[in-house]
């Protein structure tokens, strides 16, 4: 049976148990048995022996027409919500005429309980007109937000290719503009900002070639990304190991106890790192560092 599978923020991609070609239309299985048609596109990945695709709906439908929809639905609980209160304040303006005329209850008389009476319901219509109103207002607020939603491009949808390369290039621009101009920065975290926004941007459209661009093209990214993701592994490796070595070869040990503070202690004089009558520091994070060595351990690190 071929199911749905969260890839990344707003991406389902289609995990199947045997593989198909690009244009096939197959047919997906929701968590509560619902069947959708979905249109082939990428080999995302393959493991544990099923397939994982990029896909989109046969009849078109995506996040763009769901939110559409939502944003009409909603639309009309706030067209219905105002109807009821527009109703319910003419419903209060029943007896406006009499009620303006500010005739005070006559206690005791025959038309003291018609008079109460016409009082309560303009409250209570009166009560309805503005809880109405007031959702109204909300469901409004609620439908511009999916109208808005309505207009946006996310990953979901082939035509993402094309929208997020265009961000990318306007965003490298402006770090650039704000990297050559210092005085032009709006604030001391502006260019950190629009490099961090340039990162994420960088990623999006790598994502976007996996799902939608040609395969070849596809294939070719995800290979970029296994190694840059090797090279970073790497150095983040090769970081370690100079840390490790620096904090060896000057007689550096982790201690978060008496106890081990006097086992360090020990280990750095049977080392030769520490002589009788010495002291150590601590750096942070529970290293402690001869004194004597600080200054040139801080120095090569």
């Amino acid at each position: 049976m071929n199911t749905y599978r969260k890839y990344c923020p707003n991406v389902f991609v289609a995990q199947c148990e045997q593989e198909y070609q690009k244009g096939e239309t197959i047919t997906l299985t929701t968590k509560r048995g619902k069947e959708n048609e979905h249109i082939v596109h990428n080999l995302v990945f393959h493991k544990n022996g099923l397939f994982y695709y990029s896909i989109t709906r046969a009849d078109g439908f995506n996040a763009q027409e769901r939110a559409k929809r939502k944003a009409e639905r909603i639309q009309g609980w706030a067209d219905s919500a105002e109807r009821k209160s527009n109703q319910a304040y003419q419903a209060s303006n029943k007896h406006r005429d009499f009620l303006s005329l500010g005739e005070p209850i006559k206690v005791g008389h025959h038309s003291e309980g018609r008079h109460r009476k016409i009082i309560r319901e303009a409250d209570n219509n009166m009560r309805k007109c503005v809880e109405f109103s007031d959702k109204a207002e909300a469901h409004q607020r609620r439908a511009k937000y999916w109208e808005q939603e309505a207009q946006k491009v996310n990953l979901s949808m082939p035509e993402s290719i094309e929208f997020f390369q265009m961000q990318l290039e306007e965003a490298i621009t402006f770090h650039q503009y704000l990297k050559e101009n210092p005085e032009k920065r709006p604030h001391s975290l502006a260019l950190s900002y629009a490099n961090k926004k340039v990162k994420e941007l960088k990623d999006k459209v790598k994502t976007a070639i996996i799902l939608w661009a040609d395969v070849e093209e596809s294939k070719a990214t995800i290979q970029q990304n296994k190694e840059e993701s090797q090279t970073k592994q790497q150095k983040k490796q090769a970081k370690q190991e100079k840390v490790d070595n620096t904090i060896k070869k000057y007689g550096g040990f982790f201690a978060f106890s008496k106890e081990q503070l006097k086992e360090g202690f020990s280990q750095c004089k049977a080392s030769g790192h520490l002589l009788e009558g010495e002291k150590v520091t601590h750096i942070n994070h529970g290293l402690y560092i001869p004194s004597k060595y600080v200054k040139s351990f801080v120095k090569e690190m």
